[in-house]
């Protein structure tokens, strides 16, 4: 059954109205016409099952039949991800959604390469949140994850820090991953990711300051994407 994005704005009652975007997939793409079946989900826990009534090019409507709610995670983890040069920075977003992160925020550090003025970094977050969008309706996620500003580690670190707060780090005192979780992780929980290159030595120390805690993932020396995953993948392993 095909599935869509409708933010709980778009719901009224058992009526919900597609924005231009899904209307324009659900009618010209996919070909949907009056009566046909699909599924719609608000990004916030509703996931309901619907006909189509209104297939046309500036109007697309669906009543829904009924409707499920997915439970809200049990303790939200947070990627804060140094951004990667060209499109590995998408990929690990669409990742991440499939892993249940609850929100990404782009790091722009001393070691990135990227670099985005004001405007750049609306237009980038717009571009991110789509690919969010199409990641939780590919793969059955019913929590939007939230995609946060670009933001310099020094505003980022204003931010209060979780209960669980890890660092992944090429220094040889970082402590194994799996070490200083809980066997069910129900806190809330963050962890850093660096550029090529990694942290600098002064942004490591600025990290660990606010209350992160770093931790080793081997002795293999990671890509940037890689070493996202696992660190994901550990922390949705310990909350399941």
């Amino acid at each position: 059954m095909p599935r869509f994005f409708a933010p709980a704005a778009q719901w009224s009652g058992d009526r919900v109205l597609l924005d231009e975007t899904e209307g324009r997939h659900a009618v010209e793409v996919l070909r949907l016409k009056q009566g046909d079946a699909l599924s719609l989900f608000d990004g916030a826990g509703a996931l309901a099952s619907a006909r189509l009534l209104v297939a046309g090019k500036r109007r697309v409507e669906a009543e829904i039949l009924a409707v499920t709610r997915t439970p809200a995670p049990v303790g939200k983890t947070t990627l804060v991800q140094a951004v990667p040069k060209g499109k590995l920075f998408e990929w690990i977003l669409e990742k991440a959604v499939e892993l249940g992160v609850s929100r990404i925020v782009p790091l722009l550090s001393e070691r990135t390469v990227v670099h985005l003025n004001g405007a750049e970094r609306d237009r980038k977050r717009e571009k991110w949140e789509k690919v969010v969008v199409e990641a939780c309706k590919q793969c059955g996620q019913n929590w939007l994850p939230e995609v946060a500003l670009p933001v310099s580690l020094q505003a980022f670190r204003t931010e209060p820090a979780p209960p669980v707060s890890l660092v992944a780090s090429l220094h040889p005192g970082a402590v194994s991953l799996r070490s200083v979780l809980p066997q069910t992780l129900r806190e809330d929980a963050l962890v850093w990711v660096g550029p090529e290159g990694d942290f600098s030595p002064r942004e490591m120390e600025q990290i660990v300051a606010s209350g992160a805690r770093t931790v080793t993932l081997g002795e293999i020396v990671l890509r940037v994407e890689t070493a996202a995953m696992y660190c994901l993948s550990v922390l949705a392993h310990h909350r399941r």
